[in-house]
């Protein structure tokens, strides 16, 4: 009588069948990926961010040298992004008794994925004659 109970206690025994550990393994696996796209994708858009806002401050800066002394060039900054800048009269009515030019400056940086981004600020400053192109 008692080898019938050991006999049915070992056939008995609660567990995970090795489907069940796999189908768990799979379920774990497909969420640990997913997270960290997450992830990933959250990185990419802080990273994109940086540059956007490195970029504009960058152009800001320049754009106030540009309207104390507006030349038409070009030059990189020591974080390896670029700019150029143009000088061009401003179309205004003719009946206008103010002389403009509009200023714009460009700033572009490398993207890896996507070649090269830039961005362009444009203003309009108030020129005597003699500044005048």
């Amino acid at each position: 009588m008692f080898e019938k109970n050991i006999c049915s206690r070992v056939n008995s025994q609660n567990g995970f069948t090795l489907i069940e550990v796999v189908v768990a393994m799979i379920i774990v696996s497909v969420s640990l990926v997913m997270v960290m796209q997450l992830f990933s994708s959250g990185l990419k858009s802080s990273r994109t961010t940086c540059d956007y806002t490195t970029a504009v401050i960058h152009a800001r800066d320049k754009m106030e040298e540009f309207l104390l002394d507006p030349v038409s060039g070009s030059g990189e900054f020591e974080d390896g992004f670029s700019w150029s800048s143009e000088i061009e009269a401003y179309k205004e009515p003719e009946e206008s008794l103010i002389n403009l030019m509009k200023l714009k400056i460009i700033v572009m940086w490398p993207d890896g994925a996507q070649g090269q981004r830039s961005i362009e600020l444009v203003s309009l400053k108030a020129v005597s004659e003699e500044e005048e192109l």
